[in-house]
């Protein structure tokens, strides 16, 4: 399998994707914030995802590739949204982790006609600064230079410590290797974070939603993925030992999202 990477390029900005699957439906996957783009491992996606390939064509969205100096998931979530209709998408079964699941937080509040269902993974609806000190000890990490120190503490947050124990070496070597202008824009990324708030909008959401949670997550307190589940009215699917890469991590989470999709609610 080798998966071509294509962009879309507006009058402001130019963003890549790829896509698999030759199903009726469209799915979108937002991912969450990495060191190097997942644009670098389409075909590991696509092969991790490829129960999705009968029914779905699926869609997965990069950040925009010249990332001004300051931009805030608001203006993700509006890139995004105008990459998708550029392509002419809609009536979208939408997947978001993590900042993906932020940046589908504010398409689905702001371009309501795109989504059909809306899954959310190991994202909140408000960044405090509870729940954002290990991403403030990755921007310290990444400012300084520091790469070895960033990719150990991703590693060790994102996953649990059983995923680690028995993947370390692995996740070590697919984390790693940014260059200085990976490092940089890992940095604006991140940043990124600051002043993210849409407790009081999520409510405004119309479309099915479900919120997807780990009691172990290190990155997000359980309690605030749960709050967003609660605020917007969604479905709540918790996992009690998982890390914050449950999406990874749990087998049985991508059957749970398409069962969610299809309507079948078994859990």
């Amino acid at each position: 399998m080798s998966i071509k990477i294509e962009k879309v390029v507006t009058d402001r900005f130019e963003m890549r994707y790829f896509k698999f699957g030759t199903g009726a439906k469209t799915a979108v996957i937002l991912p969450g914030l990495s060191l190097t783009s997942v644009m670098n491992s389409a075909d590991s996606v696509a092969s991790a995802y490829k129960s999705m390939r009968e029914d779905y064509t699926v869609y997965v969205f990069d950040r925009r590739t010249d990332c001004p100096k300051v931009y805030t998931i608001k203006d993700m979530g509006d890139d995004t949204a105008e990459a998708i209709m550029s392509l002419g998408l809609k009536d979208i079964y939408l997947f978001g982790v993590s900042q993906g699941g932020m940046i589908a937080q504010i398409i689905a509040i702001y371009y309501p006609g795109l989504i059909h269902k809306l899954a959310l993974c190991s994202t909140i609806a408000e960044i405090t600064d509870e729940n954002s000190k290990i991403l403030r000890e990755w921007l310290v990490c990444a400012e300084n230079g520091d790469e070895e120190s960033l990719v150990k503490r991703m590693v060790e947050t994102v996953f649990s410590d059983e995923f680690v124990e028995k993947y370390g070496k692995y996740l070590f070597e697919l984390m790693g290797g940014a260059d200085k202008a990976e490092l940089e824009r890992f940095i604006i990324l991140s940043e990124s974070f600051n002043g993210y708030d849409v407790h009081d909008k999520v409510k405004e959401i119309r479309c099915p939603i479900l919120v997807i949670g780990s009691k172990a997550d290190k990155i997000f307190p359980y309690k605030d993925i749960e709050r967003l589940s609660e605020l917007s009215g969604g479905k709540m699917l918790t996992y009690d030992n998982y890390g914050h890469a449950v999406y990874d991590e749990a087998p049985d989470c991508l059957e749970k999202v398409l069962s969610f999709y299809k309507g079948d609610m078994d859990f």
